[in-house]
């Protein structure tokens, strides 16, 4: 009777001998409980202990048994997919890549999920059918495997196919298109991706791609790009923590950027009133993330550190700097857009500005429904709408739960 736990802890040991043994036991053998377990236990393993994981069965393998990792295809996990597929790859010949078509086709999810990535190392053009069929998938893994092999063999049916996807009316559609160009890994079309954002009910998951597109830092440096960069920054802003991972801070360059964004606004520009909404967003956010230790409870120490050091450099800046974007915010009523203006009005509540209140009692006479429940919203708030009429406002406003929510303000 195979003794597993005993394999497992030697392959994760210090002692090379033990564990490049049990590293051999596993190949030779092909055993996909031993290598179930071992992936199980994968997530658990420190950095340093996973990358010897990867040289032991790197050196166990050989002409004689390379044949054998496709019998791990059957447990699919991230961490060992470019490790078998690199492996694979030295020692691919025409059989191999029969083998592994066939699983394309007709394996499971698993399965075609490593047989993806194997034609990303070996781009034969034989897959492109079955890699276009999955590179829309609804399996992440899948999708981004079979579009990370497309964009090796620049395919272009898929990258119309993506394009073309941006103007679906499926909001999960246009984000699987964002995630194909993120796994295509060339030629981005950021400027549909940018109309994208101006309408997309989901900006903040669309917005947490493009920094794995291109650096968002060096975006802001491009002048004709700085707006956008801006939109970008922010909804990457409203979803950290929630929405998207906070382990990506360092991926988003969240630091970086509101260096670089404080330093702008320490003197007056053409941008400081859209600077100003991004840098108070900033300071709630990690305010929040700072005060409840509950959201960063599982990340690592350099996650965390990074955290504090963001929070940090915004507490840096004295009071009459925070004053400043304070009296610059409402200025976004003037001319941005529904949802920049929305997000003011947020933070305005959230603040308690109550030096706000006149420029919004201002938008109640907006023709954007939206604003005009918002700014109702944010009137409560402040405390501030008793010598508002609501009847008048009801009258204006059509859609039927914006109705119901205006009128409820009526009874409170």
């Amino acid at each position: 009777m195979k003794n597993y736990e005993l394999y497992l802890k030697n392959l994760t040991s210090k002692d090379e001998i033990l564990a490049n043994e049990a590293a051999k036991i596993l190949i030779d053998s092909g055993d996909v409980k031993f290598f179930e377990m071992l992936v199980n236990k994968t997530d658990f393993l420190y950095g340093f202990v996973r990358n010897n994981v990867y040289k032991r069965i790197e050196n166990a393998i050989n002409k004689k048994n390379f044949m054998n990792i496709i019998n791990f295809f059957d447990i699919y996990s991230p961490y060992y997919d470019d490790l078998f597929m690199s492996i694979l790859s030295k020692h691919a010949n025409e059989d191999l890549t029969d083998k592994v078509f066939a699983l394309l086709n007709s394996g499971t999810i698993s399965q075609k999920t490593y047989a993806a990535k194997y034609f990303s190392y070996i781009p034969d053009t034989v897959a492109i059918e079955p890699l276009i069929k999955y590179a829309f998938s609804d399996d992440e893994n899948l999708s981004a495997n079979s579009a990370e092999a497309l964009g090796q063999m620049q395919d272009d049916i898929s990258f119309e196919t993506a394009l073309s996807l941006l103007e679906s009316k499926d909001d999960l559609d246009q984000l699987k298109a964002v995630r194909f160009f993120v796994y295509y890994g060339k030629d981005f079309p950021l400027n549909n991706i940018f109309s994208l954002l101006k309408t997309s009910k989901i900006p903040e998951n669309i917005a947490g791609q493009i920094p794995y597109m291109v650096s968002l830092l060096d975006l802001f440096y491009s002048n004709e790009n700085f707006e956008n960069s801006l939109n970008v920054f922010g909804y990457i802003l409203s979803g950290f923590g929630e929405i998207l991972p906070l382990s990506d801070i360092f991926q988003f360059e969240i630091y970086e950027i509101l260096e670089y964004l404080l330093d702008m606004n320490s003197k007056k520009n053409e941008n400081e009133v859209k600077i100003s909404l991004v840098l108070l967003k900033a300071y709630l956010k990690f305010s929040l993330l700072n005060d409840n230790s509950e959201y960063s409870y599982d990340e690592d120490s350099d996650t965390k550190h990074e955290i504090l050091s963001v929070f940090e450099l915004l507490k840096s800046r004295h009071v009459e700097f925070w004053n400043n974007q304070k009296k610059l915010l409402p200025k976004i009523f003037e001319n941005g857009d529904r949802n920049e203006i929305i997000s003011a009005l947020q933070i305005i509540s959230e603040l308690q500005m109550k030096e706000a209140i006149p420029y919004i009692k201002e938008l109640i006479n907006s023709n954007d429904e939206i604003i005009i429940s918002e700014a109702l919203i944010a009137l409560k708030a402040l405390n501030s709408i008793s010598d508002i009429n609501i009847d008048n406002i009801i009258e204006k406003i059509q859609n039927v739960n914006l109705k119901a929510l205006v009128n409820n303000f009526k009874f409170e």
